[in-house]
Parts: C-alpha cells; structure tokens; sequence
C-alpha cells in the first residue's frame, strides 16, 4: 500500500484569517504519474467534498502508483460559514484569480495551493451545484485549441460517468486556474457534479468514482480504467444575466434541451408585474438553472456578477 500522510497546510495572511487547509498525500511504492485532486473550491459545493473524503479513506486500501495530493476542502472558511459562491473574507470567485502571495485573500490562497501540492502531471478540480443551482452533472474541459492538452484533458473528463462534457474556452475568459495549468502543460479539468448544495449519495458516489476511475486511467492505480462517452457540448455558450433586481422565475430545468428563442425565465417585481422575460441565443442545453427568486442586480463585488446569473446554457445543436 502506498505511504500516506495528512496534514494542515497553514500560512499566514496580511490583511485578514490566516490561509489554511487540508491535504493528504499518497506516495506509491511503484513509478508513476503525480495527480492532484481539489475539491471545496466553493463553499456549498458539497458532493466533490464529501466525494474527495472518500477517495482518502478509499486509497488507504489500493496500490498507488506514483504519487496523489488530494485536497478535500480548499476554501475551508467558505464552507464552515456556508458562504455561497464568492469568498466570505474578500468576496472574490477563487476560480477566476491569479496566484499572488501579496495579493487579496483568495489570490493568495490560489498560492498556497500551487505552492503546497508542487508539480503535478494531472489535476482534477471538484465542482458541483451552489446553494441556489440546479446543475446537470458534466465535466468542464479547459478548451484552447485541439491539441495534446486537449486530448488528454478530454480522457480524464471522460472517466467520469456524466452525459456532458463541456468544451470551455479559457483563453479570454475570467477562468484564471484552468488556464494557468494549461499553460504550465497540466491536463485538467473540473466537474460539475451536485445541485443546491445537497449532499446526495449519487452525486458523490459520481464524483467518488471518476476519481478513481480517472486516476486508473492516467496510471496511477492498476486496472483498466472505464471509458464514458459523453456528449461534448459548446464550445459556445450563454449565460443568462438579470439586467435588473426582482424576482426570477425560471421556465426550465437543467438537463433540459432548448430550441433557439425558446423561453428561459421571467423576471418579475415584488408586486408580481413582469419586468422582462429571457430567451435561449441558440439550441442549446441547460446546464444549470438558479434556483433563488432573489436577484439583487447591485451585488457585483469585485466586478463579478455571480449573483446575477440566471442560467448557463451551452450550445448543443444535434440534442
């Protein structure tokens, strides 16, 4: 069985809380790839924590080859204060910053985290619904070209059991992490695995799985590892964007396939008048849906509108 240790990585910020957070690290006796796995990226994202959890207690028990780092929880004060998407120290999306150990909180911490689990040849990021998504497991494949990064991004998405893989441009977008790994040659990818911050047995058995079954696949575990055929949608995509606050009212749910000008949602005042109603750009699958009335359209801290999204469609043209 392969040598573990598990410990607190911890440093200390300037401006606020100090940076802390788990890590366990397994050590194989036999040759083999180096894998990092990092769920709890996002507070209420909850199936990739509880999933990550199990691969730990999992891997006690198998042969690794090679070496994995598996974070289970990243942004721990998020999580212990049930704070919803943005950090609850700078409000800031971890997933959109750059590392810099002089930088905000969440920068720093992105730091930390490079810093702590090294050169990796792998890297597996654990998503999954917020408190206020309806979410259609898929597996997001960082997207720049078809080349090598991307075939072998694409083979550890598809070691997850979903029926989507997302192709996402990253090159001109806020997704800070996905890139930078990129552009280290890092395959990675993130799943999106879980819905409204519930933690069901089937989003984290998911999640618990393809885990595995992607660390087999990059020979990292013995065996043969299990191939799903997803279907890849995007690389276009459309979020849907409240232009003003109220109430909204979605008319689809996630998972579901829409035609072109085909009604999303409605937004309403408090006295109950429509304000405005959204339709889909295109044909397109919904891949999640924000399940809270309440839009406030004057939260955008940092510039970041999360708290205004609506919706997140990805073109899917044959669905």
């Amino acid at each position: 069985m392969a040598d573990v240790t598990k410990r607190w990585i911890t440093e200390e910020h300037p401006e606020g809380p100090a940076i802390e957070f788990p890590l366990a690290v397994f050590t194989g006796s036999a040759d083999g790839p180096t894998v990092a796995v990092v769920a709890g990226m996002h507070g209420g994202e909850y199936a990739g924590m509880l999933g990550a959890g199990r691969v730990i207690q999992r891997l006690e028990h198998l042969p690794v080859q090679g070496r994995v780092l598996i974070v289970p929880i990243l942004s721990m004060l998020a999580a212990f204060r049930r704070s919803m998407q943005l950090s609850p120290v700078d409000e800031r999306e971890v997933h959109y910053q750059w590392p810099n150990r002089e930088g905000s909180y969440s920068e720093h911490l992105v730091e930390v985290l490079l810093r702590a689990i090294g050169k990796v040849d792998f890297y597996l990021d654990l998503h999954g619904g917020e408190f206020a998504q309806d979410l259609t497991p898929h597996v997001g494949v960082p997207w720049v070209g078809d080349d090598g990064l991307w075939d072998k991004s694409l083979q550890l998405a598809r070691a997850f059991d979903v029926p989507f893989v997302s192709r996402r441009p990253v090159r001109d977008t806020p997704l800070a992490l996905p890139l930078l790994l990129l552009d280290a040659g890092v395959p990675n990818i993130w799943t999106e695995i879980g819905r409204n911050g519930l933690p069901e047995e089937r989003t984290i058995s998911l999640q618990y799985g393809g885990v595995l079954n992607a660390i087999r696949t990059v020979g990292g575990l013995p065996g043969k590892a299990v191939v799903h055929n997803a279907r890849i949608v995007g690389p276009r995509s459309w979020r849907v964007v409240g232009t003003e606050s109220g109430l909204w009212r979605a008319a689809v749910r996630a998972g579901e396939h829409v035609k072109s000008g085909q009604l999303i949602g409605e937004m309403f005042d408090v006295f109950g008048t429509r304000l405005r109603e959204f339709r889909a750009e295109g044909d397109a699958l919904v891949m999640w849906v924000c399940t809270s009335p309440p839009i406030d359209v004057n939260r955008h801290p940092h510039g970041n509108n999360w708290h205004m999204w609506l919706a997140h469609l990805a073109e899917d043209p044959t669905g």
